[in-house]
């Protein structure tokens, strides 16, 4: 079991840096941090799209854990070869995703723009409907 244990945290830290490496060699606005096995996907480059890799990443064959758009839990025992494919697998979705568009850049496209575009988005959708409910109530015109 030790030997199990033993290098882990260099183990999986290597394979984030090389990881980062194709992603940053490839142009991608996406990005890994580790605590050892454990994983998350995240984005130097503000984008309201951000959120759709998760899909580009189920058609590329990895499907994500339902506490988040961006964490991965890596089983211990991942050889080189597993690991290969899976960075292979997020790559792909990634190059993927921006050949399609999505990550597009604007100078003045900031996460506080986003926020305040997508706050006035949902003001507007609820004033729109003349509802005076919380949106998605029973009392939104989605549901008659």
């Amino acid at each position: 079991m030790r030997a199990l244990y033993r290098g882990l945290d260099d183990l999986w830290n290597g394979r984030a840096k090389r990881l980062n490496e194709r992603l940053a060699a490839a142009n991608l606005p996406v990005r890994v941090a580790n605590l050892s096995s454990i994983w998350t996907l995240y984005y130097p480059q503000p984008s309201g799209y951000n959120w759709m890799l998760q899909y580009y990443l189920r058609a590329a064959g990895l499907a994500l854990s339902w506490v988040g758009t961006g964490r991965l839990i890596f089983s211990l025992n991942y050889s080189e070869e597993d690991f290969a494919a899976v960075a292979d697998r997020i790559v792909s979705a990634a190059e993927a995703m921006q050949r399609d568009g999505w990550w597009w850049n604007d100078a003045q496209l900031t996460n506080k723009a986003i926020k305040r575009r997508v706050l006035k988005e949902m003001l507007q959708a609820r004033w729109a409907s003349g509802s005076t409910s919380a949106i998605g109530s029973i009392n939104s015109p989605r549901i008659k």
